[in-house]
């Protein structure tokens, strides 16, 4: 694959990844630096050609170079601040393909079949990372790449705003456990974003004050990041998602007047915080 071939395959995911794929084209036709030397560039041009030996779709292959757009261009901004590649058996293709390799070709195939093509960025994003902190497993890498597939935006959303909560006033966050409010009638847009943090409490990404039952035994003023949701947010990038993101997030988990007084006669006042 030369590098017209890698440009104007690139130019199909500019209507995903806008700016990004203009920023890989111009490193692709200039002095693109070590992003495309040496086994970096190999794992960079044997995951494209890869994936795109495959059979696709015209949207698919838009993803796939959307993906593969944002992990150059990143790379590139990463080197470019005086980051160094890491140095360990990662790119390693002496005796069967790399990790890198490997793992690039994996988060291709992943975002393909992203119909959520906000997420593509995020788990593109794994591999940017990765290549750069050598903490980062190729095992956890693709442990991580595999969840993070499964996980709808919304739930990104969740893992980012919980683990950026200085960014939002928290005074009328739920101080109460919702099963405390018998009277109370919960929309089905909370009770949604309730079950996605339960389901994400029991992977031990998020922590709440109490055990969890249900969903109404959830406490929001109290929920807590864990170390493992720390990891996500920071192989995945999860600090860029806009704030307003978050906000929809930020606002369902607000006392309103209209849940009434609890089985106490007391109003969001804890004393669960």
């Amino acid at each position: 694959m030369d590098k017209e071939e890698l440009k104007n395959y690139l130019s199909k995911g500019s209507e995903i990844a806008g700016g990004a794929v203009g920023g890989a084209i111009g490193l692709i036709g200039g002095p693109a630096g070590a992003v495309l030397g040496g086994t970096l560039g190999a794992a960079f041009v044997i995951g494209i050609k890869e994936v795109i030996n495959r059979q696709l779709s015209n949207r698919q292959e838009m993803r796939v170079a959307a993906s593969a757009a944002y992990a150059l261009t990143g790379t590139q901004h990463k080197l470019e601040s005086g980051m160094s590649i890491r140095t360990d058996d990662f790119f390693d293709n002496s005796v069967e393909r790399s990790s890198a390799e490997e793992l690039f070709e994996g988060i291709l195939l992943k975002c393909k079949d992203q119909y959520q093509e906000k997420k593509i960025p995020y788990i593109s994003k794994i591999f940017e990372q990765t290549i750069f902190d050598v903490l980062i497993s190729a095992e956890l890498a693709n442990q991580i790449l595999s969840i993070a597939e499964s996980f709808t935006y919304r739930r990104l959303c969740i893992i980012a705003y919980f683990g950026r909560l200085h960014e939002f006033d928290h005074g009328t966050t739920m101080k109460d456990p919702y099963a405390l409010y018998k009277e109370a009638v919960w929309l089905i847009e909370l009770e949604m974003i309730l079950q996605d943090i339960c389901d994400l409490a029991y992977l031990g990404v998020v922590q709440n004050s109490a055990a969890i039952f249900t969903r109404h035994d959830l406490i929001p003023a109290t929920i807590q990041i864990t170390p493992l949701g720390n990891t996500y947010i920071s192989v995945m990038g999860l600090t860029d998602i806009p704030v307003a993101d978050l906000t929809h997030i930020h606002n369902e988990l607000q006392y309103r007047e209209e849940f009434g007084p609890n089985e106490y006669g007391t109003r969001n006042q804890g004393p669960w915080v």
